[in-house]
């Protein structure tokens, strides 16, 4: 008895449910690890971001309570971080940059309104002569302040030539990646704020009565062509600043 086989059109159409089943499935799958990524990369850029804003309340924090009368090392790197704070910029409000690599050029975000980050790790060892290994400035280190390679990130090592032996517990500082902070003074000139006044070593001086940080990301999701982008803003007050009556 012969037997008779799978006709041609039989085998065609069973390999193309096969191959559009496989496609469907195979997509599905890229999808979910996509999304997977997205949100990883999502929750890390918030975690580095929540670091910094505490790192600068703690640093406020400790400048009112600095009990070191020899080396009052917190109330002089707040000074530092506020002393290079720029005026409101309406530029400043709207942050959808068009690229990452926009916000790195010599006329950039970062560069134009001095932005910097903190590095955390140094915040239990620094001293007054080491201020700029806490305060990272971008206008002084440029070369520390590079895109995201992966997510906005700072990245410490044992050796600043390379990125190997790169650890969490490691604080020595090599970059940041696509995250940076902009600190901004109040206007005390107009805008409805009260002026302020200091009295500080050389008399009475103008100071304003808070700042505003905004603390920024920028980063290339798996497989993105627009930018991805986190941003926001805490206000924290000088303590050394006195309202003028």
């Amino acid at each position: 008895m012969i037997k008779k086989g799978d006709t041609l059109i039989e085998v065609t159409l069973a390999v193309g449910i096969f191959s559009m089943v496989a496609i469907a499935i195979v997509s599905v799958m890229s999808s979910g690890t996509t999304g997977a990524q997205t949100a990883l990369e999502t929750t890390l850029t918030r975690e580095e971001i929540d670091a910094q804003a505490e790192s600068l309340r703690f640093i406020q924090a400790s400048s009112i309570a600095d009990t070191d009368t020899d080396n009052k090392r917190f109330s002089k790197l707040w000074q530092e971080i506020t002393d290079n704070a720029v005026r409101p910029s309406s530029d400043l409000l709207q942050y959808a940059p068009e690229t990452c690599a926009s916000l790195y050029n010599s006329d950039g975000e970062i560069q134009k309104y001095n932005g910097f980050v903190i590095n955390n790790y140094k915040l239990g060892t620094f001293s007054e002569s080491t201020l700029s290994s806490v305060y990272i400035s971008a206008i002084e280190n440029p070369g520390y302040f590079t895109q995201a390679s992966t997510y906005p990130r700072l990245v410490f090592n044992n050796s600043n030539s390379a990125l190997d032996n790169v650890t969490s517990s490691s604080n020595s500082f090599y970059r940041a990646e696509g995250l940076y902070i902009i600190a901004v003074k109040e206007d005390s000139t107009g805008g409805g704020y009260r002026p302020t006044t200091v009295v500080d070593g050389d008399g009475v001086t103008n100071r304003p009565a808070f700042y505003d940080f905004y603390i920024r990301s920028c980063w290339y999701g798996i497989n993105a062509t627009e930018p991805s982008t986190i941003s926001t803003v805490i206000r924290l007050y000088d303590p050394t600043a006195i309202v003028a009556k």
